[in-house]
Order: C-alpha cells, then sequence, then structure tokens
C-alpha cells in the first residue's frame, strides 16, 4: 500500500482569485457562465450556472425577438396606414393639377 495507504490524494495549488473572477467574467459574456467555478474545482456549481445562463439566454432571446416584432409591427401600422390614404390623395391631387392647367387635354 505505499506510505500514504488508500486516502492519498494529489496536493492541489490554490487558485488565484483574480484569474477566477476573469475567467468568471470573460466566460460569461461569452455565454459561458460557470467556467471561473470549472477552474477551481467547483464543478456542479459551474454546471448549474452554465445550463442556467443557458436557459436564461435563450429564453431572452425568444422574448426580445417576439416584443421587437410586435414593437416594428405597431410602428409600421400608422405608417402603412399614412402610405395607403396619402398616395391615393396626391395621385388625385396630382392628376386634378394636370387636368386644370391644361397638361393633360380631356
Amino acid at each position: 500500500m505505499g506510505q500514504y495507504g488508500n486516502n492519498y490524494q494529489p496536493a492541489l495549488q490554490p487558485k488565484d482569485p483574480n484569474t477566477a473572477f476573469l475567467i468568471e467574467l470573460v466566460g460569461g459574456f461569452f455565454g459561458f457562465l460557470g467556467l471561473g467555478y470549472f477552474y477551481v474545482g467547483r464543478t456542479n456549481d459551474g454546471i448549474l450556472r452554465l445550463l442556467l445562463w443557458l436557459v436564461y439566454g435563450v429564453t431572452a432571446y425568444i422574448i426580445i425577438t417576439l416584443l421587437l416584432a410586435v414593437l416594428i409591427g405597431i410602428i409600421c401600422i400608422p405608417i402603412q396606414l399614412v402610405i395607403q390614404v396619402g398616395v391615393p390623395f396626391w395621385s388625385a391631387n396630382t392628376l386634378k393639377n394636370d387636368m386644370l392647367s391644361g397638361k393633360i387635354q380631356q
């Protein structure tokens, strides 16, 4: 069995808190929240954060896309109504003015 017996565990070197902070921060910016926890050996916390961040990202993307579609629709309806009503008035007014000025012979 050797001098350590069955309970031998290799000595882990202490992890730098600043490195863990940077890994977590940069990973989070790129959609990989939890990488800092993997770095320090807290795998379960890293997996939990990674999965929850992924769920949040997908949910936020869907909600923002739907809200943006509704907002664009709401903005476009008045523009469409103005075009739908304004262009015929403009065209009719142009025709009337051309007829009155003699540009179009009857």
